[in-house]
């Protein structure tokens, strides 16, 4: 499923025009990424949880040359669905 499909399930759920539910989406998209860039995380009930994970840094080989090389320290975007909407999946299946 892709951003244009949500948008248009989510404005027939809501009774909503599209345009006004595409606005909606781009304004909680925009709040998510904001305060994930800010390292504090996204809680939904009965959702799940989008947080920042820090990755250090490490040595790797280069497979091509066999150099050892170092990848800086990153931060990644994850996600931990709750255990509501695990168990919604498990009980009632996608």
């Amino acid at each position: 499923m892709n951003k244009k499909n949500i948008i248009k399930k989510a404005a027939i759920n809501a009774d909503l025009t599209v345009k006004e539910e595409q606005k909606a989406v781009e304004a909680f998209l925009c709040a998510v990424s904001d305060i994930l860039k800010e390292d504090r995380e996204v809680f939904l009930p009965d959702f799940g949880r989008f947080y920042v994970r820090k990755c250090a840094e490490r040595q790797v080989r280069n497979p091509q040359t066999g150099e050892m090389m170092t990848v800086p320290a990153t931060k990644r975007i994850r996600f931990k669905p709750s255990g509501s909407i695990t168990h919604y999946t498990l009980k009632y299946g996608l």
